[in-house]
């Protein structure tokens, strides 16, 4: 046993100055999937989507070429480990499950390695679109893309695994990962505007949050961020159902309208609740969710709980499962911590991107 550790240790040591670290205080290597999640986590957060990641194999791929055309061996190793990791990260969002073991023959040449990244790009490419003439499948694309890990494989440094490489590089993107994030503040794009549409009433206009490309990324980004483990958003209402429809879409989840009774056609189930001097119902079609899927419950603005509450408990009639609860503004942060602890919603996750006092 210790001839084995000292062995580990001393291997890294010939090997890349860093790795070290991977053996040191009983680490243990984390598997692919841990740590792809890990990465794609960090590329959601910053609005980082499958084309940019594709558009930087290709860049990462030429720069291995260049590197190894100057002599510059260090070089062209630390570009596998990006070219490694981005070509993983799109095999990750596309369900692909690509073979990371090095292959035995290492020569390549930088020919067959550009060969190789155009014939992968352009299956993706077709698999991705669906009215190409050319018709790709899964498997197809997963042939592409081993062989082309493969390739990748045989420039990089001999000595260090699939998965070390991958570790090592998101370890590098992690290091510097505030620089990716874009630095908006979404309130910059919120508009209050006194005693609308009555006196007392500080109304919160997001027109120019809306006429504003970025800003309005960024809002959908950032609720999306929220929702990304249930399997259905839902949202409340007809005033925001572009931001739901762009984040189901963004997620690539189906899309379910919460709304008032009578606006909905269908089949729907209801629930009546009570305001402090009137009723009122809401209601969803029930025809398209199976029983326990995680929804996301989505509103536009939180300013009193009423509403939310009746369509947690309307879900919960279904027997449908609520994943978390998001608002894009709440307009006081009491408001959150009463509708949890006095609405028996302690349980979910509660949550809104921009919150005012």
């Amino acid at each position: 046993m210790y001839f084995k550790v000292f062995f580990l240790l001393s291997f890294n040591l010939r090997s890349v100055p860093g790795t070290i670290n991977l053996y040191f205080n009983n680490y243990v290597m984390k598997n692919y999937e841990e740590l792809m999640s890990e990465y794609t986590d960090i590329e959601f957060k910053a609005h980082v989507e499958l084309d940019d990641v594709l558009n930087k194999v290709t860049q990462e791929v030429w720069e291995i070429v260049e590197a190894k055309e100057a002599g510059d061996i260090q070089e062209m190793y630390s570009e596998s480990w990006d070219a490694l990791v981005n070509v993983a990260s799109a095999s990750y969002q596309l369900w692909v499950e690509p073979n990371l073991e090095k292959p035995n023959d290492s020569e390549v040449s930088s020919s067959k390695l550009l060969i190789d990244l155009s014939d992968w790009n352009s299956k993706i490419q077709w698999y991705r679109n669906r009215y190409s003439r050319q018709e790709e499948t899964i498997e197809s694309v997963t042939e592409s893309t081993n062989i082309l890990i493969s390739d990748i494989l045989s420039f990089s440094n001999p000595n260090l695994k699939a998965l070390e490489m991958l570790e090592n590089s998101i370890d590098k993107f992690k290091s510097r990962e505030w620089k990716y994030f874009e630095n908006i503040d979404l309130k910059d794009y919120i508009r209050s505007i006194p005693d609308f549409p009555k006196e007392w009433i500080d109304f919160k206009d997001i027109s120019p949050l809306l006429e504003n490309r970025d800003a309005m990324k960024n809002m959908i980004f950032e609720m999306a961020e929220k929702c990304r483990w249930a399997d259905i958003i839902a949202w409340l209402d007809a005033r925001w159902f572009l931001f739901g429809e762009a984040i189901a879409n963004l997620l690539d989840k189906p899309f379910v309208m919460i709304r008032k009774a009578g606006k909905l056609p269908w089949e729907t189930i209801w629930i009546k609740y009570w305001l402090e001097y009137w009723s009122d119902e809401i209601e969803l079609q029930n025809w398209a969710i199976e029983q326990w899927q995680k929804i996301a419950l989505v509103d536009d603005l939180l300013a009193t709980w009423w509403t939310m509450w009746a369509a947690a408990k309307l879900v919960e009639q279904a027997w449908w499962e609520i994943e978390n609860i998001v608002f894009a503004i709440s307009l006081d942060e009491q408001v959150l911590q009463d509708m949890s602890e006095r609405q028996n919603l302690w349980k979910y996750t509660l949550d809104s991107i921009l919150q005012y006092n």
